[in-house]
């Protein structure tokens, strides 16, 4: 199962995706390439943002079954910054609800796209 957090310590926003779906063989599972290709498009996105002077600080890494993010925006919400990250984070949230048990998810409501407080 994929495991997808996101939360906010002091100022700093911090993304994690945990494990493998299991949804099909390794190297050909259509659900991992789904939630690989939702990491890869908010690293990119940050790392523009980052070129752009929207972040003061960025940190990536990738390893196998892991991904971490960590940054800080400049400001409250430079250029759009929190509508671009809630777009990808509700990606993640419309594969949970496809695939229930699979993937979860857990956001901080004040940055979960459909949260309902």
């Amino acid at each position: 199962m994929t495991q997808v957090i996101f939360t906010k310590y002091r100022e700093s926003l911090i993304f994690e995706c945990l494990g493998h779906t299991g949804y099909g063989e390794r190297g050909s599972d259509i659900l991992c390439s789904a939630v690989s290709c939702l990491c890869y498009t908010l690293d990119a996105y940050l790392k523009e943002a980052e070129q752009d002077g929207r972040l003061s600080r960025l940190f990536c890494e990738f390893s196998d079954g892991k991904v971490s993010l960590c940054f800080e925006p400049k400001g409250e919400d430079p250029e759009g910054l929190s509508e671009a990250v809630r777009a990808i984070l509700g990606g993640f949230q419309l594969l949970e609800e496809t695939y229930p048990g699979y993937i979860t998810c857990e956001f901080d409501c004040q940055f979960a796209p459909f949260c309902i407080e």
